[in-house]
């Protein structure tokens, strides 16, 4: 796979454009060669806004906060250096390495990276500033009464130095807010690198991230009425805890993404099997007994699913609705699946080009692949299940 995580944050089509690459490299093996991840993102985005698969800690919203007011504070009335926000983030990694050691997979971002004295490309405050955009930690811009990108905020820096020097900002622009909203203090030596660092929010902090959520669009989240339980996150994203937080109408879209992440489960199970059987070497019963284990456990659920309502949740869905119901209509008796390799075919063609696994043309890229085992869809559910747990510490 190409790199595609290095790129400058400017919105929230670049961001779901680098979490599409993650979910390419989910735990369960499964790439996103058929197009599910708009299912994905529809409703990951309706009950958790402003969550990425590629959060770690909720604390690192903190931590980006943080580095921009030192680097206000650091600079007033002028520009900053590149290299002095990233050797501001760099500092953070290794003050939380030593909290938590160099091993992978305790939350730090890049610490692969910096334990070989690099500095990560992929940076804290690209991958959280969607986060603080939709949960309004950021003041609105006046020249677009939304709060700013962050290329914007980097082009337009003289005039958040500004406010904070107490110059005048130019009358053309209008007067411009601060750039952050009512973010707690960072902890004394924070700027110094004196500070033990760690992910574990202040109550103030916490009390933050709460009201941060509710406010999310004008409305209180899923997420959010999560966090005002001020518990530890339900077993799984289907809990009756979850259920009775809910409406009716948000009962059923959550009976949809149930429904409709189980199809897309059999939909990657089904390629998985058609990739083995066109690979010269590949255990062809291995992969029919990872199809009837997935249908074994999810058919139930993915009959249930009405296609056509998909459209409430997913505006222009009707390509996407199309395909599913092929996979369904099988998956309603299943058997042989030959009828269904063409469209498949077409479909990752479509989306993949020549990288296609499904084009007699693949050989080679078949030959470097192996199967996963297919999981349903959980939108973030295992981020945002952490981001609670943190929460109720």
């Amino acid at each position: 796979m190409q790199p595609r995580l290095g790129w400058v944050w400017l919105s929230q089509t670049e961001r779901q454009l680098a979490e599409s690459a993650m979910l390419e490299l989910q735990p369960d093996g499964a790439r996103d060669e058929l197009g599910f991840g708009a299912i994905h993102f529809a409703y990951a985005d309706r009950f958790f806004p402003g969550t990425s698969v590629l959060h770690t800690s909720v604390r690192y919203t903190m931590f980006v906060c943080w580095a921009y007011r030192e680097l206000l504070q650091r600079n007033p009335g002028s520009n900053f250096s590149p290299a002095e926000l990233a050797s501001i983030e760099d500092r953070t990694g290794h003050k939380l390495m030593e909290a938590y050691g160099r091993q992978d997979g305790n939350g730090i971002i890049g610490g692969r990276v910096l334990r070989g004295g690099r500095s990560p490309v992929t940076r804290p405050s690209r991958i959280y500033w969607n986060a603080l955009k939709t949960w309004g930690m950021l003041s609105l811009d006046a020249r677009t009464n939304k709060p700013p990108n962050q290329g914007d905020v980097h082009r337009h820096w003289l005039d958040y130095s500004q406010s904070v020097k107490g110059l005048e900002v130019d009358a053309v622009a209008g007067t411009l807010a601060p750039l952050l909203d009512d973010i707690p203090e960072a902890p004394k030596g924070w700027s110094d690198g004196r500070l033990p660092l760690d992910f574990t929010l202040t109550l103030t902090e916490r009390l933050r991230i709460r009201r941060a959520w509710t406010n999310t669009r004008g409305e209180i989240s899923l997420m959010a009425r999560l966090a005002n339980l001020k518990r530890r996150a339900p077993a799984h994203l289907y809990s009756r805890e979850i259920y009775d937080l809910c409406t009716p109408s948000e009962q059923g879209t959550l009976d949809r993404a149930r429904q409709v992440g189980a199809l897309v489960c059999i939909g990657r199970a089904l390629y998985t099997a058609m990739v083995s059987d066109m690979k010269t070497k590949a255990d062809k019963n291995a992969s029919r007994r990872i199809l009837d284990d997935v249908l074994s456990g999810y058919q139930k659920t993915a009959l249930q699913l009405d296609i056509s309502r998909l459209s409430q949740d997913m505006p222009k869905s009707e390509g996407l609705g199309k395909f599913l119901g092929l996979i369904q209509a099988w998956a309603a008796d299943p058997g042989d699946y030959s009828q269904l390799i063409a469209p498949f075919r077409a479909r990752e063609a479509d989306l993949k080009d020549d990288r296609a696994l499904l084009l007699e043309s693949s050989a080679s890229r078949r030959d470097l692949w192996s199967p996963g085992i297919p999981q349903p869809l959980t939108y973030r559910w295992d981020n945002v299940a952490h981001f609670l747990n943190e929460l109720a510490a």
